[in-house]
């Protein structure tokens, strides 16, 4: 058995052992997943500081581009509009690979709840303390497959 599904920030794919996030929903991804602790819980907040830190460097560059290009001349607002929407396709790209990356053990599963386009996994991660992950904007196919496993309710 090996399903996946779409979620806001990349892929849940789940075998008869466990539950992944991963980046692109490739099986062959998997193979480089660890369970949730603190040192890759570090790692991912790091990751989450650096790409927040890249949206706000291209709104600022964004902003400035467009006053000091455009300076009032109706003319001159294609290019600064062009450049934003460069940024935008840019900020999409990245938050889809901003994901987090962690193997759940189904077996470690204690509940899952469901709130309208959410998911809020409780389970206990590898240092066997209990802990949670939050996935946003799941697709309508991941539901039914969790249904399916019995895995929510």
């Amino acid at each position: 058995m090996k399903y996946y599904f779409k979620y806001e920030k990349g892929f849940v794919n789940i075998d008869e052992n466990n539950l992944y996030l991963t980046k692109s929903g490739n099986w062959s991804e998997i193979d480089n997943i660890y369970e949730k602790t603190n040192k890759t819980k570090s790692i991912h907040t790091r990751k989450k500081i650096r790409t927040y830190s890249f949206y706000v460097m291209l709104l600022a560059f964004s902003l400035l581009l467009f006053f000091n290009i455009n300076n009032g001349k109706n003319g001159k607002i294609m290019l600064p509009l062009g450049i934003m929407l460069l940024f935008l396709s840019a900020f999409n790209y990245i938050r889809v690979n901003s994901g987090n990356q962690y193997k759940i053990p189904l077996k470690k599963i204690i509940k899952i709840e469901y709130t309208y386009n959410s998911l809020k996994i409780h389970f206990k991660n590898a240092e066997n303390k209990v802990d949670f992950e939050r996935i946003e904007k799941i697709e309508d196919k991941g539901i039914s497959i969790l249904k399916d496993l019995k895995l929510l309710k």
